[in-house]
Parts: structure tokens; sequence; C-alpha cells
């Protein structure tokens, strides 16, 4: 959203004066105009992208599209007043899409990605200081237990540390329900007195209930938003029927007495299952027909992250690597990251939008680099196409790896480029066929996203 894109909006309403008030939903930027009788499209107006105008009664609006509310955020901080009312029925463009879940989860995700790419950034910097001073220093350790890196690397994770806070609160953001109770959903896997009674070292039973006994599996991207959103859903039901003397605390006092707890006794019977059921279902894959679990792990990583058990791999990694002196997974989980930034690069380089072609660029560095959630979410969940893309980007390059028994002999980063060294196994070709199965990965996600981008893009404008 450039200055002169923002004048030729400012004339289009009649001016500043003009706008009644501003509304930013589904992805699109609504101007509620005081009079409609200047309306005219000017000829200049062609770098505006996807205008709608509206004329209801005595009523006008003109709908932008504006994903990353840059021309809201412009019109609020100039004075235009925000609509504190529901969404605007009328305004909402014919055409638009139903409701995508994988669309709604980007959505969430948008608004984080300045800080969560900021995060990555500095822990990709990190990684490569701490990778060449193992190469080039013969006492590598005083750099890293000294307290200047650790206190930057405390840094780079505490975005990931409050992720379940930050996630509540944009997922309340996008219900338009209490971000405070949200944000307290989301830290309640912080708490420290919760944190240690799920750290495994004893069974934990609420009302009589087994829960799992693992924090990241509760504190999972897809547990928070749907607890948020249920959250929201309870809040809209209690507001219509509450009393005015408990207006505000009534829903919130319901959601921590009831929701919160229902959410738990459903999810830890579940995560208890997944927590006992999991690792031996990997370890007999593995055994049975390691080929084709490489190849479905490493097409299905993004939903095992999305879900919070891609942290269960961990104790199986180092399991391999204790019995083996090697690990299967590891490659499946570097595939994995490389087939999702081939999606992202190919995302940015189809689309139109300035601002998003940049983020995908930037989530394709960090997903080569260790850091996929940038393109996972922001980027490739926006579009169903992209997304199913690096899944089958993963799989290809799983199946070779299955195929040609890729092995990493050490857990480096876990998904990182910068892990390379860690396939080079004297007198075979484990770090050739490393180097081609990701050159696969990436070359099928990338073509598919940049050929079914273009059919998609056709078939929305036929």
């Amino acid at each position: 959203m450039n200055d002169r894109q923002f004048e030729e909006i400012l004339k289009l309403a009649g001016g500043k004066g003009n706008i009644s008030y501003v509304q930013h939903d589904m992805n699109t930027t609504t101007l509620t105009l005081s009079s409609h009788t200047d309306i005219e499209m000017p000829r200049s107006a062609e770098s505006i992208l996807d205008v709608d105008i509206r004329i209801t009664g005595d009523q006008s609006y003109i709908a932008i599209k504006d994903e990353f509310a840059l021309l809201y955020k412009r019109l609020t901080d100039i004075g235009v007043a925000k609509d504190i009312g529901g969404p605007l029925q009328e305004t909402r463009r014919s055409g638009k899409k139903a409701f995508s879940f994988l669309g709604f989860i980007s959505d969430v995700f948008r608004p984080l990605m300045p800080v969560i790419l900021g995060a990555a950034v500095l822990k990709i910097v990190l990684a490569i200081i701490a990778l060449i001073n193992v190469y080039s220093s013969t006492d590598s350790s005083s750099l890293m237990e000294s307290q200047t890196f650790m206190i930057f690397k405390s840094i780079g994770d505490s975005v990931n540390y409050l992720l379940p806070i930050l996630v509540a609160f944009s997922t309340a953001y996008r219900m338009k329900s209490n971000l405070y109770v949200a944000a307290a959903i989301g830290g309640l896997m912080l708490y420290p007195q919760m944190t240690y009674l799920l750290s495994g070292q004893e069974d934990v039973h609420f009302l009589g209930v087994p829960i799992v006994s693992q924090t990241s599996f509760l504190s999972a991207t897809i547990w928070i938003i749907l607890a948020v959103c249920a959250s929201s859903f309870l809040e809209r039901v209690v507001e219509l029927k509450e009393p005015k003397v408990m207006k505000g605390i009534l829903a919130p006092a319901l959601t921590f007495l009831i929701l919160i707890p229902l959410v738990l006794m459903v999810l830890g019977p579940f995560g208890t299952w997944v927590n006992q059921q999991f690792p031996d279902i990997i370890n007999s894959l593995l055994n049975d027909a390691p080929t084709v679990t490489i190849m479905l792990m490493a097409a299905l990583m993004s939903i095992l992250m999305i879900a919070g058990l891609h942290y269960l791999l961990v104790p199986i990694m180092i399991n391999e690597l204790m019995t083996n002196g090697f690990s299967l997974i590891i490659p499946a989980i570097l595939v994995a990251f490389v087939a999702q930034s081939g999606a992202s690069l190919a995302a940015g380089l189809r689309t139109k939008e300035a601002e998003f072609r940049k983020l995908a660029f930037w989530a394709t560095g960090t997903a080569l680099l260790g850091a996929p959630e940038p393109a996972m979410y922001a980027v490739n969940m926006r579009r169903k196409w992209s997304f199913f893309s690096a899944m089958a980007g993963g799989a290809v390059g799983g199946l070779y790896f299955g195929i040609s028994s890729v092995k990493a002999l050490v857990i480096g980063g876990a998904g990182s480029l910068l892990d390379i060294p860690f396939y080079i196994e004297a007198d075979t070709l484990n770090l050739l066929h490393t180097c081609i199965g990701l050159l696969l990965a990436f070359a099928v996600s990338g073509a598919l996203t940049y050929c079914l981008g273009g059919r998609a893009s056709h078939n929305q404008h036929v």
C-alpha cells in the first residue's frame, strides 16, 4: 500500500470526511461512507486491486481487498473511526470462498509473522555462528555455554515459548471475542504448577480422567485454536441471556469453570492414547515398511506439527541413534521442510501482491534453515493447492529417501540445510542421495504450486 494508492482510495471515498467508519474483516477493509453522491471511480484507480462498491438504500460501502490490514491501519492512524458493530454482511463480495479451516489457521498466524520471522532469523544467525565456531575453534563449548550466547538464544526461543498465548490472542481477534480470556487459555500450559503436573514424573488425573503428560501436545496450535473458538461461541451465547449485573463476568467465569476443564477432559484421554500408541506405531512401521513410512511422514509432517505430534518423534529419534547409530526420521523432517520452502517460493513467484511475495521469499529462506512455520502457516495454508503441493513434494522426496536408505548420523537443528554435514557417511553415497532427495522435494512442490496456482488464478477470472 503506497502513498499514491492511499490517495486514490481517499479520492474514491470522497475524502476522509466522507468516511463514517472503517472495518477490517475476512481479508477486506470496508469503508462506510456518509454520502455516495460523489462516488466515481477515477481512471488512475486501476492501481487499486479488487475494489467493490455497494450502495444499499441510503448507505454506501467501498470494500477493498486488504489482506495485511495495511489500508485499515493507515485509515485508523489518520483518525477514521473503527466500526464497533458486527460484520457488514452487505459488503461481502459475491463469489467469496467458503470457509476453509486451513485458511482460518493461516489468518490466525498471519499477524504473528513479523515476530516469528524475526525470531527465526535470530535463531538462524546463532546456528550459523555456532556451526562456524564448531569447525574453527578447538574449544567450541566456551561460546555455547557463555551467558551472552544463552541470552540471545533465549530471546530467539521466547516466541516459540509464548506461541500458545500469541495464537490464542490472534484467534480471539479473528473471532471478535475477549482477547484476554483467550490469552489466559493459551497461558494455562505455561503456568508453573501445570507444567510440573504435565512433566511426566507422575500420572495425572482430572476428575478421574487421565491427562496426557505432554505439555507440548495440549498447547499445540490446533487445540488452542479450537479451545478459543469454543470460548468465543460460549461468550456469544451467554451474552444474549446474562443479566446486566453479570455483564462481562459470567462468560469468562463459565469459560474457566466449565469450558477449559471440559477441553482437558476431552483431550486428556485422546492425548494419553496417542502418547502411548504413537511411538509403537511409528517403530512398527519403520521395521516393517521403512520406505512407505518415511514417505508418509515427509508428506504429513505439517499435519503432525499442527496437532503437536512431532514432539513425540524426539524420543524415537534418540532411540534410533542409540540403537542403530543413525536415524531415518530426521531426514523425513528435513525433506518436509524443504518441500514447504519450495511451495512457498513458487507461491511468491506466482502472486501479484507485493507484501505476500516479500513474506513468501523470507519464509522460503527460514524454511530451508529449519524454521518452516512462516512458510507453512502464513504462505502455503492460505492457498490449499500450495499446501497440498508441499505435501506432495515431501512425499516424493521422502520416497526417494526411503528407497535410498538416507540416514542422519547426528541430531542437529532437525530440519535445516545447515545439518547437511551430519549426512556424510564414509564409503557411501548417503550425502549424494540426501541432496538429490531434497532437490526432488523442492522442485516437485515448487512446480506443482506454480502450475496449480496459475490454474486456480485462471478459474477465478473465468
